[in-house]
């Protein structure tokens, strides 16, 4: 695996988040997930065989437990028992899709060319790793839209689960000698999140018949 191939990977990670966050039909969008799940797997193997870190394998395989199975395994379950369409978000799709398509080439580009005051170190610097930190932070960037402009739990979670993902991205780049015991507690609270979200928003949706979390905030009056 070369070089260019992670940055195609770091590309094709970011169009499949664009997808999950933008895509209206919820089963849709949890299949969106799972190609970036597998996307973000991929990376990190490419990063353990570049790079000869044997270490990494173990992190890619927990990734590959939580990221490509179990979450959006729970994501399909959940999807099953609710509206297949997402609650209308707070801005209209065609204008969403070119928002969000030009700040990710603007955030992409941005972040590569300032890269070295976010992180400062030689490695940050150099390719994959300088193309990896800018994809990193755009897909943290989308998660945080993803919240701010979603309605639905679903998007929600896929937001939280984006943000999660940057900083995975983050940690591989900058820090792929951690442990591998933090790794996975990191990845395994964000799994416990998911599920705790889901299985609430699932009973949620039992008793008030929405998913929509501006509703669902209003009854709380």
């Amino acid at each position: 695996m070369t070089e260019h191939t992670l940055i195609t990977l770091t590309l094709a990670i970011l169009v499949t988040s664009i997808a999950a966050v933008e895509i209206r039909n919820l089963r849709t969008t949890s299949f969106a997930y799972l190609l970036h799940s597998i996307f973000l797997f991929a990376i990190v193997m490419g990063y353990a065989y570049v790079k000869h870190n044997e270490s990494l394998y173990l992190w890619a395989i927990t990734c590959f437990l939580t990221k490509v199975i179990i979450i959006p395994y729970m994501l399909f379950r959940f999807v099953k028992t609710v509206p297949i369409m997402e609650h209308k978000p707070i801005i209209g799709f065609v204008f969403s899709v070119v928002i969000v398509s030009s700040l990710m080439v603007i955030f992409f580009t941005f972040f590569r060319k300032v890269i070295i005051f976010l992180a400062p170190t030689p490695t940050a610097m150099v390719e994959p790793v300088r193309s990896l930190l800018a994809g990193a932070f755009t897909i943290f960037s989308l998660g945080l839209y993803a919240l701010l402009t979603r309605r639905d739990v679903l998007k929600t979670v896929i937001g939280l689960a984006l943000l999660e993902n940057g900083v995975h991205l983050v940690l591989l780049a900058l820090a792929p000698q951690l442990k591998e015991t933090t790794m996975i507690g990191i990845l395994t609270n964000v799994l416990a999140v998911v599920i705790i979200l889901l299985y609430l928003s699932r009973d949620i949706y039992r008793i008030f018949g929405t998913t929509d979390t501006v509703q669902l905030s209003e009854l709380k009056r």
